[in-house]
Formats: structure tokens, sequence, C-alpha cells
């Protein structure tokens, strides 16, 4: 098995000015188990093509075409990218569409110490749309509306466990101890649909 990134968010996305001056610092450890399952590899190589200024507007095309695809911390960074590229509405619209997956991903993780990753991810796109967004309330609201019927109706096939890689749990084993039992990752899937709820509820709560 390919070593996997373990992405801490907290480490992995350092927003100083721009896009350009993020950097990206990555623990690389052998995730072992169900943890090992969680397929995040595309998700980490989109993200490195977002940095990368030769490879970045192929892969926001990319990204457009298949927007089901990418996991939250690809599209935090993904608007980031459309907004200093000048696209701001577009990168308002695709922030909160992140911001819901990423709040629906973490209502679904049953670690609770992995829910961080959702409020690091905000802390770090401050630095680029803080500021536009206090200045735009209207465009905001005008666009939840927007989001929360694409988040309805979008398909996704990205793996919605992507958050519990960001929790202490997710490094059992790493350092050679044995994992005796399998962790329960996830909500069961038949309240998925009313987490789903509660959450665009709470979403709608943030933006009034």
């Amino acid at each position: 098995m390919n070593k996997k990134i373990i992405a801490l968010v907290v480490l992995a996305i350092i927003v100083i000015t721009n896009i350009q001056a993020q950097q990206v610092t990555n623990i690389e450890v052998q995730p072992q188990g169900v943890y090992a399952e969680i397929r995040i590899d595309d998700q980490n190589r989109t993200m490195k093509q977002l940095y990368d200024v030769k490879t970045r507007n192929a892969t926001v095309d990319t990204i457009f075409n298949n927007i089901g695809h990418y996991n939250p911390p690809v599209m935090y960074l993904f608007s980031q990218a459309l907004f200093l590229n000048g696209e701001k509405e577009s990168a308002i619209e695709w922030y909160l569409y992140a911001q819901l997956q990423a709040m629906y991903d973490a209502n679904l993780c049953a670690d609770n110490s992995a829910k961080q990753a959702v409020l690091i991810l905000e802390e770090n796109s401050r630095p680029v749309l803080g500021e536009f967004l206090k200045k735009n309330k209207k465009l905001v609201k005008d666009a939840v509306v927007k989001i929360v019927a694409l988040f309805s109706e979008l398909p996704t096939d990205y793996d919605r466990r992507w958050i519990n890689l960001h929790g202490m749990a997710s490094f059992a084993g790493a350092f050679g101890d044995t994992i005796t039992t399998t962790p329960k990752l996830s909500a069961e899937a038949e309240i998925w649909p009313k987490i789903k709820e509660s959450t665009i509820k709470e979403f709608r709560k943030i933006h009034k």
C-alpha cells in the first residue's frame, strides 16, 4: 500500500496574504486499519495543483467540470483561487458550498476531535475572503439560497470520511501501537437525512 498523507488542516494550509504565499507542511504517517481505506490521494494531488501557479488555471477548470468529486479542503482552496483571480462572486458561492459540505461532514463524523477541521478551514479562509464577506452581506445571503439548493441536489462521490483523518483517533496504530477494535467513523446511514436537514438549518442560521 502506498503511503498516504494525513494532511492535518492546522498544518496543511497556512494562509498569509494570498494563495501564492500559502505553504504546505505535511505529517506523513501510515494510516492503519479502516483509516487506510479513506480516499484522499486525489484530493491531496488536486490541492497541490491549485498551489502551483503553473497548473492552477487548468485545475480550476477540472474542478468546475466535476464539483461533486472534491472534498471541502479542496473547495475552500478552490474558492480562494477564484477570488484572487477576480471572480469574487463565484468565489463566495463556492466558499459557502465548501462551508456547508464541511459542516455536514463534521456532523456525520463520529470522532469529535476531528470536527475542529472545519474551524481551521474557516480561519484559513479569512485572510483572503473575510473582508469581502463583511462588506457584501446581501450578496452572501442571496448566495445562501442558491447553495442550499445546490447542496440538496448535487450528487457527490468524494469520501466524506476525509475529516476523520484530522482527529486524534486516526493516529491509532501509526506509531507501532496495536489496533484491537474497528473504530466507528460516521453516524449510522439511516440518520444521515436528518443530519443533513439539521445542518442546513444550522448553515442558514449562521448567515441570517
